[in-house]
C-alpha cells in the first residue's frame, strides 16, 4: 500500500526505484534554473520565445508554496540547490475544496461569458 499524499514523507533513496525515478523526474521538471535553461535554449533555436513554455513555470511556482516536507517538496532551485520550501500540503482537505471550488467558479464564469456572447450573436443575427 502506498501512503496518502499528506502522510508520506519524500522517500529515501535505497527505496523501490520508481521512487528513485520519480524523485529525480520530479527534481528535473519542478526547477526553476532547468526550466530557465530549456527556454533559452528554445528562444535561441526558434530566435523568438514559446510563451506557451511559461505554464511549465506558474506550474513551478505554484508548487513551491503547495507542497509541504511531508510529500514531495518542490526542488525549484535544483542542481543549484537541495534548498526547498516547506509550503501548505495540497492534500488538505480545506485546499482541495477551495481550490476546486475556485477552478468551478472560474469556468462557471468563462461558460457564462461564452453563452452571453453566442446569444448575443444569435440575437443580432436574427435581426
Amino acid at each position: 500500500d502506498l501512503p496518502k499524499p499528506d502522510a508520506a514523507e519524500p522517500p529515501p533513496p535505497d527505496t523501490l526505484w520508481i521512487f528513485k525515478l520519480s524523485t529525480k523526474l520530479y527534481s528535473i521538471s519542478h526547477s526553476l534554473a532547468v526550466f530557465l535553461v530549456i527556454f533559452g535554449l528554445i528562444f535561441l533555436i526558434r530566435r523568438r520565445p514559446i510563451w506557451e513554455m511559461l505554464g511549465w513555470m506558474l506550474h513551478i511556482l505554484i508548487d513551491i508554496p503547495t507542497h509541504s516536507y511531508k510529500f514531495y517538496p518542490t526542488p525549484f532551485l535544483w542542481p543549484l540547490s537541495q534548498w526547498k520550501f516547506d509550503g501548505l500540503s495540497w492534500g488538505a482537505a480545506w485546499f482541495m475544496i477551495l481550490n476546486y471550488s475556485t477552478l468551478g467558479a472560474v469556468y462557471y464564469t468563462l461558460w457564462r461569458r461564452r453563452k452571453r456572447q453566442t446569444d448575443s450573436i444569435k440575437i443580432s443575427n436574427f435581426h
